[in-house]
């Protein structure tokens, strides 16, 4: 999806929507107290690779990867949504105190893009490898064929079809076979929806140097770069609700300043607007806070990913 699709977006169920998709993500939530969930390593390297790192690694392989079959880059914030809540269930049901290998960590990270390919892995071009026709759609997107030994390939051999087809076993069942959770992407298209709304009845975006439709497509630019960063904080992927890392993205656009000006790309009149339709949706953004500890700390996590993009 793009801003041609923001642009055709029906306005009849966007409340009903965004509220279904705030109730969603809950479901979705990893429990609050379980910190990093990053594999460890084993014990017995003295050159071990911090959590974080590891998991950035994956995230980049993983981009690397959807890029080569030229998928929605949304395929990555899926598959790390389910690194993640493997990790999280695996934490939660050990009973000793051996940690995951490394080979682990990469069969898991191999696995879970793996099913986030296959269920939501829909391109708009011809893949690399392995495309069909069979299922294009009229829009002429079409789903890519994907084998395990595809992937067992990029793997370089480490891993057999067998392995990665065990393991992904084991991903479906200790994921209770819940695999479509909400993305901030999800809000975002929305959110941006309801921004154009407010810019298109705004009497002062007539004869300005950019017209509402520019001011909107730069926001949703800017929002969506900072939410495929945001798949390298295990942060903003494991302790802030997709809706949030949303808000804060598109928040961060907004009080972008426009190139050799002072100027924000919105207006604070357009964003208070925008942030009163929001809170009028009801449910539970009705209590929303921008200025509140969660917000602030995921605005200022996004800034710093995107610390050459937002000024």
């Amino acid at each position: 999806m793009g801003w041609e699709d923001i642009e055709e977006m029906s306005t009849t169920n966007l409340r009903e929507e965004l509220l279904t998709l705030l109730n969603k993500e809950l479901a979705y939530a990893l429990p609050p107290d379980r910190g990093n969930l990053t594999c460890d390593e084993p014990s017995s390297s003295d050159d071990d690779e911090s959590s974080d790192m590891i998991r950035r690694n994956v995230c980049q392989w993983n981009y690397e990867c959807v890029d080569y079959f030229l998928f929605d880059r949304e395929v990555v914030y899926l598959s790390m949504h389910y690194f993640d809540r493997y990790l999280a269930t695996r934490q939660k049901v050990r009973e000793r105190t051996d940690a995951p290998s490394m080979m682990l960590s990469h069969l898991l990270a191999l696995s879970s893009l793996y099913v986030a390919c296959k269920l939501h892995g829909v391109t708009t071009d011809s893949s690399p490898s392995h495309s069909s026709s069979d299922d294009a759609s009229a829009s002429g997107s079409e789903r890519v064929r994907l084998r395990p030994q595809d992937f067992c390939d990029m793997s370089r051999g480490t891993y057999c079809p067998q392995m990665l087809e065990d393991m992904e076993m084991s991903l479906l069942t200790n994921l209770q076979w819940r695999l479509h959770p909400p993305t901030p992407t999800d809000f975002l298209f929305r959110f941006v929806k309801i921004l154009s709304l407010s810019l298109n009845d705004d009497p002062q975006s007539i004869n300005t140097d950019v017209d509402s439709a520019g001011k909107g497509w730069s926001v949703f630019e800017v929002a969506r770069y900072q939410i495929e960063l945001a798949v390298y904080s295990p942060e903003l992927c494991q302790k802030v609700l997709p809706s949030k890392v949303a808000l804060a993205a598109i928040m961060n656009a907004m009080d972008s300043k426009i190139v050799r000006t002072k100027r924000t790309i919105i207006p604070s009149h357009i964003r208070q607007s925008f942030l009163k339709h929001v809170k009028c949706l009801g449910g539970g953004f009705s209590q929303l806070n921008v200025e509140g500890d969660d917000m602030v700390q995921a605005r200022t996590i996004l800034k710093k990913l995107c610390s050459n993009t937002i000024v």
